[in-house]
């Protein structure tokens, strides 16, 4: 793993590259056998289903194989963030180590995602392979992933603007654009066959999820942490990738309970956070490769950013990366509101934004199957937020008149 100081010289490569001038890109609509591609209340959403190698086709199709600047993403961001006095000759030998391991990881994808990645590999030309292994397996060995998440309970929660129902869970992607990947944000629907169905927020490539809800209301987002106090291993090369654990936890799982029980047993890369909520309840998993502990509500609300809390957990030597206490800071202060409403969520989670590094916004409302979201514009918790009805995206089935 590349220490944290490799990190410095991004924020000048971001603005540097940011400033070429690129024109917006835009998904075109598409249909095919397995899904198709189109518009929803302004939202690009792509809809797939069947078997893993259906699935992994159907993707590269319709959205990947128009998203050509992300061939080239995954070893930009790895370049920007490496710093040039290394010289050429020892940045490329990183850059092959670093595809070594995630080939590593790779290996250790459940076979369905295995089959769905070559599939994937297989509807596309060779340019895109080394992409395609580092978008998949490049964020666990590297750290570069600092988001916000809040989750406020269906006690505290009262909108009837919106007619919003809690429990809801609110999150800020944060992540290096390098300037321009803002723009392929996508919506992702997937009906796997024999497994659940569920709703994806990220990007065409990543065969894992980062954020996201399935059919019975469960919703994930992770957020990467940098230590921990509990002497795991910060990457551990036999572990499945936390973006896949999230995957098998929306096809598998209906209650935060089960999505604690599975998560716990399967082999984890690195030190993560979840934030996790269900048409009950929620709160957030802290994630090493030793261990998984649950932090729950608290006064109707739990928030998480990148650093552990749970005894045995949490870490005060180095601690607040990328301004991770004070953005929690801010999130813990719906705790002071007696309700909750979708507005004070996106405004604690536009104070907790990181300017150009905040890509997509979101809120989920597990009891409608309804998720809130803006993307596409840097920060993305400034823009309104979308409403989005998954219920038939999902189940194939209108939603019910409230």
């Amino acid at each position: 793993m590349l220490p944290l100081v490799l990190l410095v010289p991004l924020a000048i490569y971001w603005l540097l590259f940011g400033l070429e001038g690129r024109s917006k890109f835009q998904y075109p609509e598409g249909e095919g056998e397995h899904g198709r591609l189109q518009y929803i209340n302004g939202l690009p959403v792509l809809e797939v289903g069947g078997t893993p190698e259906e699935i992994g086709a159907a993707v590269a199709s319709l959205a990947l194989k128009s998203a050509e600047a992300l061939v080239h993403y995954p070893r930009a961001l790895f370049l920007a963030a490496t710093p040039e006095w290394l010289g050429d000759s020892f940045r490329e030998r990183l850059w092959h180590n670093t595809l070594r391991a995630g080939r590593q990881l790779l290996d250790n994808f459940p076979d369905r995602y295995k089959r769905e990645y070559e599939a994937l590999r297989k509807a596309l030309p060779e340019k895109w392979h080394e992409s395609l292994l580092a978008g998949n397996t490049l964020f666990d060995i590297k750290r570069l992933v600092h988001c916000s998440a809040v989750i406020v309970s269906g006690e505290r929660v009262y909108d009837p603007d919106h007619n919003l129902r809690g429990p809801i869970l609110g999150r800020n992607l944060d992540f290096p654009t390098l300037g321009y990947l803002q723009d392929y944000s996508l919506v992702m629907v997937y009906r796997p066959r024999d497994r659940l169905a569920f709703v994806a927020v990220g990007f065409p490539g990543m065969v894992g999820v980062l954020s996201g809800m399935n059919e019975h209301g469960l919703c994930v987002a992770m957020l990467e942490v940098y230590e921990s106090g509990d002497g795991a291993p910060a990457f551990n090369p036999r572990g499945i990738p936390y973006a896949i654990c999230l995957r098998q936890i929306l096809e598998e799982c209906r209650s935060v309970k089960e999505a604690r029980d599975l998560l716990s047993s399967l082999p984890r890369s690195c030190y993560y956070n979840v934030a996790v909520c269900d048409r009950q309840s929620g709160g957030v998993f802290e994630v090493t490769p030793k261990q998984v502990v649950f932090r729950t509500l608290e006064n109707g609300v739990c928030a998480c950013t990148n650093h552990f809390l749970a005894d045995g957990l949490a870490v005060r030597t180095n601690g607040n990366f990328y301004e991770s206490e004070p953005r929690l800071a801010t999130l813990l202060e719906l705790r002071q509101l007696k309700q909750v409403n979708l507005h004070a969520v996106q405004q604690a989670l536009h104070r907790a934004n990181q300017g150009m590094l905040t890509m997509q916004t979101m809120v989920f409302e597990p009891s409608a199957l309804r998720l809130y979201l803006g993307m596409g514009q840097c920060p993305s918790s400034a823009l309104p937020l979308v409403p989005l009805d998954a219920t038939r995206l999902l189940t194939g089935k209108r939603a019910s008149v409230r």
